[in-house]
């Protein structure tokens, strides 16, 4: 009888050991299924400068407006402007153009203060003349040019003079100095790049 118990036992010892084995096993091949992680043999190379880079949006409100140019300030109005400073570009002017945006113009800049004669050669469309002093203060506004019919002779287009002398001709869009009340005596000064170069 105590040999059968051991028997009995024996053969429950070593089913248990199989079962535990069998275990053993399972559990070593689950772990041997998964992947080992991939290491780099390389360091990666670095991303190029011009690459695009994610900025995240400024979350306080600038306190200062940075100014780009150039523009004309006439009194509180301020003008973007293309600049006419040599005789090529003041020659040609706004010339040949279908339109001006809104809001903007070309300064003339001259290299002395005279009573010049402005005509409207090649224009389509029409425009207010301003002419500023060299002490930088509008001193007259010629309003609402009208521009030519094309088959005009040259020697019968209309010339256009200030009162005073002028050094520098802000040209506008036709009516904005009377819609935005700009007038004779307003203070100008140029910013945007413009500031010390050509005097106000």
């Amino acid at each position: 009888m105590p040999c059968q118990t051991l028997e009995h036992d024996r053969h429950l010892i070593l089913a248990v050991a199989a079962g535990l084995l069998a275990v053993t096993i399972a559990c070593g091949t689950a772990v041997t299924t998964v992947p080992p992680t991939a290491v780099p043999t390389e360091t990666p190379p670095a991303t190029p400068t011009g690459a695009p880079e994610t900025v995240s949006a400024p979350t306080a409100t600038p306190t200062e407006i940075v100014v780009v140019g150039p523009f004309v300030r006439v009194d509180e109005l301020v003008f973007p402007v293309e600049v006419a400073a040599d005789s090529e570009t003041r020659i040609r002017g706004l010339s040949g153009r279908a339109s001006l945006d809104s809001g903007t113009g070309m300064l003339f800049v001259f290299e002395n203060a005279e009573k010049f004669r402005f005509w409207m050669r090649k224009m389509e469309f029409s425009l207010d003349i301003v002419w500023i002093s060299s002490g930088c203060e509008v001193v007259d506004v010629s309003v609402d040019v009208p521009f030519p019919d094309p088959e005009t002779p040259l020697n019968d287009l209309p010339r256009y003079s200030p009162e005073s002398p002028s050094k520098y001709v802000l040209e506008i869009n036709g009516g904005e100095a009377q819609a935005l009340g700009l007038g004779v005596g307003d203070p100008v000064k140029f910013l945007g790049g413009l500031e010390g170069e050509y005097g106000c």
